[in-house]
């Protein structure tokens, strides 16, 4: 078992705290793919979470096929939410695969 330390955005990691999100996406960064389930998190150094679950996708497209959008970003439609996503990660980014971590606290 690991642990990573993620970055996440006060509004998102509110949403976390609060277990609203419980979805956290990342592009497929070669120390994102080296997440196991099980694997720890450590959310803005702070918060102890875990992997619980990981998905892997092509692209943004088939996470909000396969993923609930309210788990990975509560209130936020999923027509919305692929625009919000590609405004962070742009398409050379996307390319790369995207990650689904599903986690839960510690």
């Amino acid at each position: 078992m690991r642990t990573k330390t993620l970055w996440i955005r006060e509004e998102y990691l509110q949403a976390i705290l609060t277990g609203h999100k419980r979805i956290e996406v990342r592009v497929g960064y070669s120390n994102i793919n080296r997440l196991q389930a099980g694997d720890q998190l450590l959310l803005n150094d702070r918060h102890r979470y875990r992997v619980k679950r990981i998905g892997r996708y092509a692209d943004f497209a088939e996470l909000l096929d396969r993923e609930e959008p309210s788990a990975i970003a509560p209130g936020t439609p999923a027509g919305e939410l692929l625009a919000k996503m590609r405004a962070i990660y742009p398409p050379e980014k996307e390319s790369l695969g995207v990650v689904a971590l599903e986690i839960e606290p510690v």
